[in-house]
């Protein structure tokens, strides 16, 4: 409580707006429930309940994809019915529940728990991201450096989350592990009470509003009929992973079809950008995803994750990738500012394809770690975490760097959507990873030999790596045209 007492007292930086060192504790608090389910999902399918891996990797396919997707409607509800802060206080609190639900032994249970879960959180990253956003003026650069510690923020929190969910792995005590988990949501909720006054609504049709209360008992309606939808859809994790990609394309084709209608010539080429980095990203998620799905049982399956008699547990190599950002975040948002204050231009699409080159040549660097196998087919952990290590590093810069890109391209009235549609980018890619998980994961069980299944990991992990090199490059080439169209011209 003395922690959220002073979080207004001083600022990451003096420079940096008062709302941002409160959002990026309650960050950091919030994401720990959903850094434990991210990590121990497919693992508790498998384990915990006995779902078959064709299943399980659909399942969790179909969680990331909802949980992305439903940030759209988070755009359209925030700002719009309720005020960002208050959507984002529901959303704790349906996480809360969900967490309760899903610690009970029970399949039933457990598909009513996720429905809870996935729309909670459907409903408050969105949120989170655009109160940061409204903070700065559209052109104002220093909300990279704000997005940067939030990014360092919401990993830490990831890390504390990898970090329990692995110690409870152990002895697969999955009940208290949830329970426990809804705790970080509880805290989220009173850092937002405490810092209220400092992330209201600015300039959104919620607070230009005349007449409040109509909008907030539709947006309470549309809410209750999400979830409701949501326990039925849940149940049949194949059909509703293609519905989110099929809406994600829709979404994106509106995205372009609104862009002729925009009168403006330079907000018109913003959102088509826009839509170039979003497939871009879309690789880059579609690899990603694969971690907490394919590669999770993988790791537990295939990998020699022994370090001087002591096994660790799978959720463990994940946090790789939170120490990463956590470690260099900060410090590449400084180099990025003392660069610009010497006259360096970095754009995005600079970023955007050092993110691709990354992830694409990490991933491929487990296949080659399974030509390299014992003769049980077992592959050594080093390469695992130096995979993952190049992929946190991809993240940095495309993930905060795609949030405050959205703060710069899209136009003030289509920001709440753009913003929706951006995190879908990785609904979208979580459902394409469940495609490729399937794939991967042929022959695989628990008691299927390493040199057996060894085989399918590597080809698709092969495929997906040269897709992430080939976007990179494509990327590149295309940068003279992009730097045109959001007007980040390099000197010659």
């Amino acid at each position: 409580m003395a922690v959220s007492a002073s979080l207004e007292s001083k600022t990451l930086d003096k420079s940096l707006p008062k709302g941002t060192r409160s959002l990026l504790v309650i960050q950091l608090l919030a994401v720990i429930s959903y850094a434990i389910f991210y990590s121990t999902l497919a693992l508790y399918c498998s384990k915990g309940l006995g779902l078959s891996d064709k299943f399980t990797t659909s399942l969790v396919a179909m969680f990331f994809a909802f949980n992305y997707g439903l940030h759209l409607v988070s755009g359209y509800i925030g700002g719009r019915f309720l005020s960002y802060r208050s959507l984002f206080c529901i959303g704790m609190v349906l996480i809360a529940i969900g967490c309760y639900l899903i610690s009970i032994p029970n399949l039933d249970t457990f598909y009513i728990g996720v429905a809870f879960f996935l729309a909670g959180g459907g409903l408050n990253v969105t949120c989170i991201n655009c109160m940061v956003t409204q903070l700065f003026h559209a052109d104002d650069k220093r909300r990279e450096t704000a997005f940067f510690w939030n990014y360092s923020g919401m990993n830490l929190g990831f890390c504390i989350g990898n970090i329990v969910a692995g110690q409870f792995q152990l002895s697969n005590n999955y009940r208290d592990l949830f329970l426990l988990s809804g705790v970080g949501n509880i805290l989220a909720l009173v850092g937002v009470a405490i810092s209220w006054r400092y992330l209201k609504d600015i300039h959104t049709h919620y607070d230009a509003a005349a007449k409040k209360t109509p909008r907030i008992f539709l947006g309470l309606v549309l809410i209750t009929s999400l979830v409701i939808v949501l326990c039925d859809m849940v149940r049949f994790p194949t059909a509703s992973q293609h519905f989110i990609m099929y809406l994600t394309f829709g979404v994106f084709a509106l995205l372009l079809g609104l862009s002729f209608y925009e009168k403006n010539t330079m907000a018109k080429q913003k959102m088509r950008a826009y839509l170039i980095f979003s497939a871009a990203a879309t690789i880059f998620w579609m690899i990603t995803y694969l971690i907490p799905n394919a590669l999770a049982l993988f790791v537990d399956r295939n990998v020699d994750r022994s370090f001087l008699g002591i096994v660790a547990p799978p959720q463990w190599f994940i946090n790789v990738n939170p120490v990463i950002i956590m470690s260099v975040g900060p410090m590449l948002g400084l180099l990025f500012q003392r660069l610009r204050r010497k006259g360096y231009r970095i754009t995005l699409t600079q970023q955007f394809s050092m993110a691709l080159l990354l992830i694409g040549g990490g991933i491929l660097l487990i296949p080659l770690g399974i030509h390299f196998a014992n003769a049980q087919g077992y592959v050594n952990a080093s390469w695992v975490v130096v995979a993952y290590a190049l992929q946190g590093l991809g993240e940095l810069f495309l993930g905060p760097i795609g949030f405050a890109m959205v703060g710069q391209l899209a136009p003030v009235h289509l920001r709440g959507l753009m913003m929706g549609a951006w995190l879908m980018t990785s609904g979208l890619g979580g459902a394409l990873a469940g495609i490729f998980s399937g794939w991967a994961t042929v022959g695989s069980t628990a008691t299927i030999s390493p040199l057996v299944s060894n085989t399918h990991y590597s080809h698709v992990l092969l495929g997906l790596g040269w897709i992430g090199l080939i976007g990179a490059g494509v990327l590149f080439l295309l940068r003279p045209l992009l730097d045109r169209l959001i007007h980040e011209i390099l000197p010659a």
